[in-house]
C-alpha cells in the first residue's frame, strides 16, 4: 500500500503544482481551470460525521466533487486510510446520509482525464441513515449522477 501510494503522489505531484490557472465560479457552479488534486490520508485515526433531528442531512466528501462542478483539466482524487474508522450517521425522521470518497456525485463535468483511487485498510468505513423515510447513499471511487444524492 505504501509503495503505491507513494508511486501515485509522486507521479501527479508534478502535474498538481505544475500550473497555478485560475478557479472560477459561475451561477452553475464551481469551475476549475486547471489540474485538480485532491489527497486525504489517516492513520490510526476517526473521521465521523453526524446529524441528528428531523429533516436533517449528514453529508461526507472526502477528495470529492459534490453539486455542479466543472473541472477543465485533468482530475486526481486519491484517499488513503489506514487503521482508522470513516463514518457518516443521520438519525431521525427523513433523513440522509450521503458518503462521498474519492468520487463525482450531481452535475460533475470533467473535461479531461479523471484518475480516483482509494486505498482502504484495517479500516472501518460506514455510511448510516437511521429512522423513518430515510436514504444513505455511499460512493467509493465512483461516478453517481444523481442530483439528489449529494
Amino acid at each position: 500500500m505504501k509503495k503505491l501510494a507513494l508511486i501515485a503522489l509522486l507521479a501527479t505531484s508534478g502535474m498538481a503544482f505544475a500550473h497555478s490557472g485560475p478557479s472560477s465560479s459561475s451561477s452553475s457552479g464551481p469551475m476549475i481551470n486547471d489540474d485538480s488534486l485532491q489527497v486525504f490520508a489517516v492513520k490510526n485515526s476517526s473521521v465521523t460525521n453526524s446529524a441528528t433531528g428531523n429533516k436533517t442531512d449528514a453529508k461526507q466528501n472526502i477528495s470529492s466533487n459534490s453539486g455542479k462542478v466543472q473541472v477543465n483539466d485533468d482530475q486526481i482524487q486519491v484517499t488513503l486510510v489506514k487503521n482508522s474508522s470513516v463514518s457518516n450517521k443521520a438519525t431521525g425522521s427523513d433523513t440522509s446520509a450521503s458518503q462521498n470518497i474519492s468520487s463525482n456525485v450531481g452535475n460533475v463535468k470533467i473535461n479531461d482525464t479523471s484518475t480516483q483511487v482509494s486505498m482502504i485498510k484495517n479500516s472501518y468505513v460506514g455510511n448510516l441513515a437511521s429512522g423513518h423515510k430515510t436514504k444513505a447513499v455511499q460512493n467509493i471511487a465512483s461516478n453517481n449522477g444523481c442530483d439528489t444524492c449529494q
